[in-house]
């Protein structure tokens, strides 16, 4: 009877935890410059059947040699610098993004300058799935390809890995997404290694800072607004910096330039 009780609660406990995966990823960011020509960081994708937690640019993930690294990302191979790499930019949270599919709801955050935090509906994918097939690890993959907020993705996905997840707000396809880029490479998740089962229960939420007060989610019309602001008020900083520096014209980029989301 004792026997036959612990094989029920081994069973259990198996059937509750088990159902948890988790992939890591490098996430080149190359905003504004294209190419892939970006700082490195470590990512992971953390999934259920039916949520995912994503996080990057977070301490925890990074060490001293990586952040030494991406110092000297930018030096081509001819030794010449075509750009001033300021390392990589980290929070003691990481920026954040929470999928639930059986509420349609997806929760996340940003660290520009502070802490962002914005609650939406889980957005839609239109992917068009192609034949091109490709390995990524000991996963046989399928391209999809879609459009979202300002980017055309491209996103290896692998069918075996029956949940619809993937990193940061990408999702919807058959099958976990193990690689994806946008058209010019402004941002990267190269697959790194994967686990599964993990046979501890995980937390699907969103973390705060340590001493930060309780969380303010804005809708994502609302962090549209303050992403266009912040924008502006850029921009009209470098008009007065300018006056005092004859020669220096103030250039405003689009939206894609500065965020992974462009709302223009």
């Amino acid at each position: 009877m004792k026997k036959m009780l612990l094989l029920i609660l081994i069973s259990f406990y198996y059937t509750s935890y088990s159902q948890d995966g988790i992939v890591y990823y490098e996430f080149t960011d190359a905003i504004g410059m294209g190419g892939g020509n970006g700082e490195v960081y470590n990512a992971y994708s953390m999934f259920s059947k039916d949520k995912s937690y994503y996080v990057v640019a977070k301490d925890s993930l990074e060490n001293a040699v990586s952040i030494s690294k991406a110092k000297s990302h930018y030096q081509n191979s001819n030794g010449s610098v075509n750009k001033i790499s300021n390392g990589l930019v980290l929070s003691a949270a990481g920026n954040q993004v929470v999928c639930d599919f059986s509420t349609k709801t997806l929760d996340s955050n940003l660290f520009d300058g502070k802490q962002i935090y914005v609650s939406e509906t889980l957005p839609k994918f239109s992917w068009k799935i192609t034949k091109q097939k490709k390995k990524i690890g000991s996963f046989e993959c399928i391209l999809g390809i879609s459009n979202f907020r300002g980017r055309k993705y491209y996103a290896w996905y692998a069918p075996d890995i029956a949940v619809y997840s993937g990193p940061w707000k990408l999702n919807g396809l058959p099958g976990m997404i193990l690689e994806a880029y946008d058209e010019g490479k402004n941002v990267m998740w190269n697959f790194k290694s994967y686990k599964f089962p993990i046979i501890v229960k995980q937390d699907y939420t969103i973390r705060k800072e340590k001493n930060s007060k309780k969380i303010t989610f804005l809708t994502i019309d609302a962090f549209k607004k303050y992403c266009i602001n912040t924008i502006e008020s850029n921009y009209e900083s470098a008009i007065i910096i300018a006056k005092s520096h004859p020669g220096m014209t103030p250039v405003k980029a689009p939206m894609a330039s500065y965020y992974l989301e462009s709302f223009e």
